[in-house]
């Protein structure tokens, strides 16, 4: 919901419920940390505001005249947080904090945990908990809830300061799953002067009120990815960095106070390509999702791009994007098609090593002309990780 005043308040409660925040800075804490080199704290926070600066619907506009209780025009941001900016600047759709842990009792056995609280769901939600074991240098198995590693940055786009954009690009970031539960094996290796990472994995995650959904029914709709399963590549020689992947699942929806309850096979395949040349860094991913609905034998189909360069000059990073989002279907009487794409260009300010400013303008154009309509978007942005 559209909040016109830019409140914080959220960001510190959930520290404080995460029930970790305030200590790390704690002196007891530090020397309790040093004392057993095992356990390790850290935790990343990102505040970010924007607000629609320019933007109208079309006379032809057949979407909604309200997305989540926020007035069209408008622009989601976050689509698997419910992140929607409006005309009334705002910090929550896109501010976010977290807290992890790590411990590890022997060289081989580690856990990890993550708790992250947002500004669309301030109460803090556990993103991971896992236990992890190393075979050897080369092979590691993990258990418990996970990351879906379905893109590049999936493992970490919720850090702010590992990227060039005040967030990672809605085009391919946001489904109505992020995470699962289930296990991985991960294996690392050479291939002459390249580095290769392999993984496959496997399991299940139930969203009992699913904040994506939230932006196209109104009441609570829980949403099960059932019959996980998926593997990826990633492959580093210099400064290229290539990254394949391939991910399957049932996808049920349901919402009684609709009458919705609908299961699709879900099929999707990626792949990122970027090149660091120190002074100058290009990033691109390509992915296509497609969904095939089960009772209602259709099927939707959505390949989305992002493409993006930038240069570093000194603490400064100017970086420009393009990306877009297309769906295409056999079946319109069934389901009405959403496509847009965006241009965007950032503005980064490195502090020091561990936190940045960033501005961004984003021309987003609502193609289909059917979900929030065309809008300027101006954003700012603090990341830091402590």
């Amino acid at each position: 919901m559209t909040d016109a005043r830019p409140n914080s308040t959220w960001l510190f409660t959930g520290c404080a419920l995460a029930g970790m925040c305030i200590a790390f800075s704690a002196p007891g804490f530090a020397q309790t940390a040093a004392a057993n080199a095992n356990l390790k704290f850290s935790g990343f926070m990102t505040v970010t505001g924007g607000k629609i600066i320019g933007g109208r619907l079309q006379d032809s506009y057949e979407g909604p005249a309200v997305i989540d209780g926020t007035a069209c025009p408008c622009y989601t941001a976050d689509w698997g947080n419910a992140g929607v900016y409006s005309k009334s600047f705002s910090l929550k759709p896109e501010s976010r904090v977290g807290v992890q842990v790590n411990y590890a009792p022997s060289p081989n056995l580690n856990f990890g945990a993550q708790i992250v609280s947002r500004g669309s769901d301030a109460k803090p939600n556990l993103q991971w908990g896992y236990a992890g074991y190393s075979f050897n240098d080369n092979w590691e198995a993990q258990v418990g809830r996970k990351r879906i590693p379905l893109y590049y940055y999936s493992d970490f786009q919720d850090i702010g300061l590992a990227y060039p954009w005040v967030n990672a690009p809605p085009e391919l970031y946001g489904w109505e799953a992020t995470n699962y539960n289930g296990g991985s094996v991960r294996h690392r290796g050479d291939m002459g002067n390249a580095n290769y990472t392999a993984s496959a994995f496997a399991g299940k995650e139930t969203v009992k009120d699913s904040l994506y959904q939230q932006l196209y029914y109104p009441g609570t709709t829980k949403v099960t990815w059932s019959r996980l399963a998926g593997a990826d590549f990633e492959l580093s020689n210099g400064p290229f960095t290539t990254r394949l992947v391939y991910m399957q699942a049932r996808v049920r929806t349901q919402n009684p106070g609709i009458d919705l309850d609908t299961s699709a096979d879900l099929n999707a395949y990626g792949i990122a390509a970027n090149a660091d040349f120190d002074d100058w860094f290009v990033l691109s991913e390509l992915t296509q999702l497609t969904r095939k609905f089960i009772a209602e034998r259709y099927k939707v189909s959505a390949p989305a791009l992002t493409l993006g360069a930038g240069i570093r000059l000194g603490k400064w990073t100017p970086f420009f994007n393009y990306a877009r989002y297309i769906e295409r279907t056999d079946d319109r009487s069934q389901y009405a098609p959403q496509s847009f794409r965006r241009t965007s260009v950032t503005l980064r300010y490195d502090i020091d090593l561990s936190s940045a400013l960033k501005a961004q303008f984003d021309r987003h154009i609502d193609i289909t002309n059917n979900f929030g309509g065309n809008v300027t978007l101006f954003r700012v942005s603090y990341d830091r990780k402590f």
